[in-house]
This record gives structure tokens, C-alpha cells and sequence, in this order.
């Protein structure tokens, strides 16, 4: 089918609709991004499709899109490829992207009217978890617009005329994904949306909180919209409330810990700490953590039970108050060089030989300051644990080095504040040491 310049600039803002005021671009031959203030006209669709500027759409408007995409940044289709076919055990068409430089994104497109972006979000997220890709960034990336978010992000919108000829922005063919679709327009009008409906019955099944994914725009926020931070220790919850200037990523892992600890579930702690993102100010000319570097670090933190209170971190003493009960409960008073390393069960504080580098607390690995260039935060770190004598080096990067302490006797399980030893088979209990209440794990 032949169509006219005019019936394919109508298609192409169909399926990538978004704000209609302003629009994303960048420079092809540096790739520098930037954001242009203006109307997207026709005008400005036709010189995406011409190849003489790229068109960066922000899919999020107010708080409705209709499309979600998953980022994936890798040359390796098979990330993507399973996304689809775990898409599509939910009934939900997803389509695959060749994106500009590398990797794929997989859109999924919705009805005119769309549908609430954090429904769409918190369904991508789910199925990323189910094919163990949690890192994958999602566009819209926040569920709303406010006064914290007023624009956004915008995402490179396929179909830029002066990379299809090499097989960049292009679909691919559904049945052979090696393949550019051979008639992208024919592809994009024949792409089924989806319904909110159906969203809404993922959710249900799956026994999703869409309302803790948007957790920070709960009327019963407080302190410029933080919330279910009352289990929270003083330190975390200044931080949470006043963002950080720099060691981003080690505040983000510490925080992660922490709110796990206060039983949030990963999508709502992913919420809340994209939410304190922005309230960082960083120094020096450096950027704000990105939401991959935030899932990443929490990914670190969900992943195994740390218990070491991470007081001794420069960005965690930062935020210290002489009142908190976690410091008190560790050092007495908040005195001595080692306040704020977690001890065994047993009280005895742990031998210097079974730090790192034997200097009695927690160090960080070289590199996970924000140490990179203006506008990165630097390379990524392993996490160095300590065991007894014994030092191993794993690959989660990003997280900072981390204790693991001996385990706990069974009947004897830690406060999640203070890691001193709870009273021993009751449900729920205050801790006698640091007095913060909380559930009591079963260990059967």
C-alpha cells in the first residue's frame, strides 16, 4: 500500500504519541541530547523521518502514556526475544526495535486514550523479573508528572531516516528477529494495542501494588513526599527526604537495605529511591543516578541478607544523629572509632583481621565514588566480602564492599535497625536494644 507523506506523519504520532509542547533530540555526530522546548509539528515529525534531526519523544503525559518500551542496551536479541514471548503469555503484543546504536527496545503500544503509566510500568517491571532482566531501564520512567518531575524522560523514537538504511531504528520481523520488517509502516499500523483491562488483569494476577509503585504521590507523604519510612532509622530517612550530593550509588545500596529491612517489596523500594533521586544535587558536575544504576544497586541489596549497619560510610555518617537508636545500640553513646559496625550475635566486637584491610570497619572498594568524568558516575565496583580470615571477590557491581557477619542462632533472630539479637519465637516484638517494633522471621 502506497502512502502519502501526510498519511505516515499521522501514523508516526499515532504510535508514538506523547507531550505535544515539548520534544527530545540529539546530535548524530556527537550524540549529545538535548531538549527543544517547542511544539511538535508535522514539520518536526517529517525531519526525523528525512533524516535531518532525530525526534525524541516523552511519552509521559501527566500521568497516562500510550506506549511503554524496555531498554535494553546489549547487541544480544535473546533478552529481548524472551521478553516478547513472556509478554505474550499475558496476551500482550510487544514489538522489537533496533535501536539507534546498539541493543533493542520492545514497545508496547495502548489504546488512544492510554492507560495510567504506572499500570504499564509496574507490568514491564513484572515481566523483566520473570525473565531475570531487572536491571532493564523502562520508559516512561517515573508513573507521573508533578512538581518534581515536570517533564520527564524522552526516548529516541524509531524510524530516523538517515540510520533505517543501515538497520538502526527499524522493527524487526516477528517471526525473524535478525530481520528488518520489510514494511515498517505496514507494521506499525497492523500493531495491536493494548487495553488498561488487560493490564489490570496482570496485575491481579500477579498480585501487583500499583499503589506502592507510586508511593510518593500518596496525600500521606511527608517531607516533600517520602513515605513508609517510619521503620526507618533517623539517618536513612534524612537522606531519603533531602537527597544526596555525591556517593550516590553507595547511599542508593544502603537505602535499598535499609527499606528492604523495612519489609518493602522490590517494585516499591524502586519507586522510592527513583523518587529521592530527585533531590540529589550532585558536585562537581556530576549527574544524578539514572534508574538502571538505582534497579542495579537494589538488585544488590534484595539479593542476599546484609546486616552490617553501614554507619562507617561517608555518606551514611553524613545523616547521623546522636539520638539514633541503631548508632546508640552498636557503639554505646556513639563513641569509640568503630561506631556503627554491626557485631556478632555473641556482643563481641569483630577482630580487626576480619575487616578489610584490618582497619576495623567496612572500606570501600577503589571507584565507588562518583569518580568519572563530568556527567558520569564513574566505573562500576565488585563488592569485596570478608569472611573470618578469608577474602572473595564477587561481581555485584556497584555495591559497595560489604561484612557478612557469623549467622545468628535460629531462635535468636537480629533486629532489622540495630542487628542486635531479638527475643526468640514470638511473631512480632520491639527490639530490647534499639526499642524499633517490627515482625519477628519465622525460621520455619
Amino acid at each position: 500500500m502506497n502512502r502519502s507523506t501526510e498519511q505516515k506523519i499521522a501514523l508516526f504520532k499515532g504510535r508514538f504519541a506523547g507531550r505535544t509542547d515539548v520534544y527530545g533530540t540529539y546530535d548524530p555526530a556527537t550524540g549529545c541530547a538535548r531538549q527543544v522546548k517547542e511544539p511538535v509539528t508535522d514539520a518536526v515529525i517529517l525531519a526525523h523521518l528525512q533524516g535531518r534531526r532525530p525526534y525524541g519523544v516523552y511519552l509521559l503525559v501527566k500521568d497516562r502514556t500510550r506506549a511503554v518500551v524496555a531498554d535494553f542496551d546489549l547487541e544480544d536479541l535473546a533478552a529481548p526475544m524472551e521478553f516478547v514471548e513472556a509478554a505474550r503469555a499475558y496476551e500482550i503484543p510487544a514489538y522489537i526495535e533496533r535501536s539507534k546504536s546498539k541493543g533493542y527496545h520492545v514497545w508496547i503500544f495502548f489504546l488512544e486514550a492510554g492507560v495510567p503509566a504506572a499500570k504499564a510500568r509496574i507490568v514491564v517491571r513484572r515481566i523483566l523479573a520473570e525473565i531475570e532482566k531487572p536491571a532493564v531501564e523502562v520508559f516512561p520512567k517515573q508513573g507521573r508528572l508533578d512538581d518534581a518531575t515536570i517533564f520527564g524522560n524522552f526516548i529516541n523514537a524509531p524510524l530516523f531516516g538517515a540510520l533505517v538504511p543501515r538497520g538502526r531504528t527499524v522493527f524487526v520481523e516477528p517471526g525473524d528477529p535478525t530481520r528488518a520488517h520489510p514494511d515498517q509502516w505496514a507494521l506499525l499500523e497492523s500493531a495491536e494495542r493494548v487495553s488498561e483491562q488487560l493490564l489490570d488483569e496482570v496485575i491481579e494476577l500477579n498480585g501487583l501494588d500499583v499503589a506502592s509503585a507510586t508511593i510518593r504521590h500518596s496525600s500521606a507523604t511527608e517531607r516533600n513526599g517520602v513515605e513508609h519510612t517510619s521503620g526507618l532509622p533517623p539517618c536513612a530517612r534524612a537522606m531519603l527526604a533531602d537527597g544526596v550530593t555525591e556517593n550516590q550509588r553507595i547511599a542508593c545500596f544502603r537505602l535499598a537495605i535499609r527499606l528492604k529491612r523495612a519489609g518493602l517489596p522490590f517494585d516499591s523500594t524502586i519507586a522510592v529511591l527513583n523518587d529521592w533521586s530527585t533531590r540529589n544535587r550532585p558536585i562537581n558536575g556530576k549527574r544524578i543516578i539514572t534508574e538502571q544504576e538505582i534497579v542495579s544497586q537494589a538488585a544488590c541489596a534484595y539479593d542476599k541478607e546484609y546486616r552490617a549497619c553501614g554507619c562507617e560510610e561517608p555518606v551514611v555518617a553524613a545523616f547521623c544523629e546522636t539520638s539514633c537508636p541503631v548508632r546508640n545500640a552498636v557503639t554505646p553513646h556513639g563513641s569509640g572509632d568503630r561506631a556503627g559496625v554491626a557485631l556478632p550475635a555473641s556482643g563481641t566486637p569483630i577482630p580487626s583481621d576480619a575487616m578489610v584491610g584490618g582497619t576495623g570497619r567496612a572500606v570501600p572498594v577503589a571507584g565507588t565514588d562518583e569518580s568519572g568524568a563530568p556527567g558520569e558516575l564513574g566505573d562500576s565496583v565488585d563488592c569485596v566480602k570478608t569472611q573470618g580470615n578469608t577474602e572473595e571477590t564477587s561481581t555485584e557491581k556497584g555495591a559497595p564492599s560489604e561484612l557478612l557477619l557469623p549467622e545468628p542462632a535460629k531462635e535468636r533472630p537480629l533486629c532489622r535497625h540495630c542487628c542486635q539479637p531479638l527475643p526468640a519465637n514470638v511473631l512480632k516484638a520491639a527490639c530490647p536494644t534499639c526499642g524499633m517494633f517490627q515482625y519477628v522471621a519465622c525460621d520455619d
